[in-house]
């Protein structure tokens, strides 16, 4: 019974894996399309919001790597790709925006950015080492194929159920967003809706993570492979 009820929630979260996956990128694909509605690129707009909160601190730092678009908290710096550090589209706000949000998030909020940051690592990279641990196991005849797959859906529920766990600090940074964005934004309703959309796929971006893990494991994970951020 342990044993279905797992399989059943591994179905449904691989489903849901792949919806938050698709929903993304289309979002995405088409924001990248659409000009945003002042001249500013995504990381002028992002140091825009900061300084509007009193925020002063952070530095923008450019770097095209598998692993970007992401705010760190212990060295508050902003982590952007190119084409969204100097790009003036909506995609590019929605990205710089929703990770400078979350240079707000500090005090008790600082603690769950940083778990959920853990919770994004974990779903990134343990699903792929998890299945080279658990074949060598059944190579070595230590596990049988049973046992192999009620680990493996143990593993990627376990890393699910976390990764949701923690999505509503996602939504939170965008909630910082909205006085700036209403100011900002007011002559530009059309524009205001359309990064509200774009905002809440990057709520729910890693959540796709799970289906992404042998990518970012191949190319980032292993020794020599990807790019260090820079310092």
């Amino acid at each position: 019974m342990v044993f279905l009820i797992l399989i059943v929630v591994l179905v449904i979260g691989v489903g849901l894996s792949r919806w938050a996956l698709a929903r993304h990128e289309s979002m995405m694909l088409k924001g990248f399309r659409a000009n945003s509605p002042t001249a500013h690129t995504g990381g002028e707009i992002a140091l825009m919001f900061l300084k509007s909160e009193g925020v002063e601190d952070v530095q923008v730092v450019e770097h095209n790597a598998v692993v970007t678009d992401y705010f760190d908290p212990t060295r508050r710096r902003l982590f952007l790709r190119k084409d969204v550090a100097q790009g003036t589209t909506l995609a590019a706000w929605a990205i710089a925006l929703h990770e400078a949000a979350h240079a707000l998030q500090t005090g008790d909020s600082l603690g769950e950015l940083k778990w959920r940051q853990s919770c994004i690592r974990m779903s990134r990279y343990l699903p792929t080492a998890s299945v080279f641990v658990i074949v060598g196991l059944m190579i070595g005849r230590i596990l049988i194929a049973k046992n192999a797959l009620f680990v493996a859906a143990g593993v990627f529920t376990l890393l699910l159920l976390m990764n949701l766990g923690s999505v509503p600090l996602e939504f939170n940074a965008n909630k910082r967003l909205r006085r700036f964005l209403d100011e900002q934004l007011k002559d530009h309703g059309q524009a205001h809706t359309r990064l509200d959309e774009l905002l809440f796929c990057m709520a729910i971006r890693e959540i796709g993570d799970l289906l992404r893990s042998p990518r970012y494991f191949f190319l980032s994970a292993l020794p020599g492979t990807g790019k260090m951020r820079p310092r």
